[in-house]
């Protein structure tokens, strides 16, 4: 097959598609064709070799296709081959304390496609069938893999972690980034109202199309002052926050008194500086998210089956054009999901 191996870290060049060896399955494995990939910021991390990885490997997580082969313990779980199907690209063991309590993504033996083990920037994958959802006939393939990564981590950090609700203002950090649009839409499936931020003007109008109440051009505006305007001087209840170091110097001070911010990723650094004083003294919650649990991909598809969500595609490349997807999300000239096809 053909795939993108990753032989050591560096800028986008040094992603290079070559032939290896078909997977094997076993027997509560599946083999899937993949037809879409999705490109996240991990996948750049570990390009990059800000990650350190064993490798070479195969980059990538997130990955829909058709079922090609199923081992015959995976055949149990009813799946066969044919089915058009969107891949949890989060591995756990079910035997640890977490596991147990249903808080799999504290998982003693957690893995990630791309990062702990052989990734989706290939033609075949092999995932155990536990791993793999039936897409529903109103998405494609393109529109199914992009939804793992993105609509899973703010799954989890809004409801999960976040514990948004109807009448919170929640600010979301990065409107045009993956998570971040898919943020919007979840929490405004929760009855927030929703102010984020995007640093260029032709996506102001695109973060308001997906649900975005609010939208601050953060390059050009003031945000924490464009914050507290649209919220009558109150701060929010809820910041969602992915951007890391650069913006932990300010989001913090449009949170309300008793209000929260979760945070999954460090972008632009995961080095930052806070006033502890600010924070205790408001009585300011900082509220770890990394990853989701196994039970919510089913609760998510179910909102895509009811097309309560949707998927913003932002480009469709060629597997080869990998580098050039990596610069793209890089330089934050997308909008939604970039998304590659073998």
């Amino acid at each position: 097959m053909r795939a993108v191996i990753l032989e050591k870290p560096g800028e986008p060049e040094v992603l290079a598609v070559k032939e290896v060896s078909d997977p094997e399955v076993g027997g509560s494995e599946v083999l899937i064709r993949v037809k879409a990939i999705g490109v996240n910021r991990i996948d750049i991390w570990v390009r990059s070799g800000v990650y350190k990885v064993e490798l070479p490997r195969i980059i990538g997580v997130d990955a829909a296709g058709v079922v090609e082969k199923v081992g015959r313990e995976a055949e149990q779980l009813g799946i066969s081959p044919g089915d058009r199907v969107v891949v949890d690209p989060a591995l756990y063991d079910d035997v640890c304390s977490y596991c147990a309590s249903g808080f799999t993504s504290l998982c003693e033996n957690h893995k990630l496609l791309g990062f702990n083990t052989t990734g989706t920037y290939a033609e075949l994958l092999k995932i155990p069938a536990r791993n793999v959802y039936r897409i529903p006939e109103n998405l494609s393939f393109e529109e199914a893999a992009a939804i793992p990564v993105n609509f899973l981590t703010s799954w989890h950090a809004l409801f999960y972690r976040g514990r948004v609700k109807a009448g919170d203002y929640v600010l979301v950090v990065g409107g045009g980034s993956g998570v971040g649009y898919a943020a919007t839409q979840l929490a405004k499936l929760a009855g927030a109202t929703v102010i984020t931020t995007v640093g260029d003007e032709w996506k102001i109008e695109k973060a308001r199309e997906v649900g975005a109440d609010y939208v601050i051009n953060r390059r050009k505006e003031d945000v924490v002052q464009k914050v507290m305007e649209y919220t009558d001087g109150k701060g929010v209840d809820l910041v969602f926050e992915h951007a890391g170091r650069a913006v932990w110097s300010y989001v913090l001070n449009v949170v309300k008194p008793g209000g929260s911010m979760v945070f999954c990723g460090a972008t632009t650094g995961d080095a930052a500086e806070v006033n502890i004083r600010h924070l205790y003294r408001r009585q300011i919650n900082l509220i770890g998210s990394y990853g989701w649990n196994r039970d919510a991909m089913h609760k998510v598809i179910n909102l895509f089956k009811q097309k309560r969500l949707k998927t913003v595609i932002d480009s469709v490349m060629k597997l080869e054009e990998a580098p050039e997807a990596h610069r793209r999300m890089e330089n934050s000239r997308h909008f939604g999901k970039i998304i590659l096809t073998p």
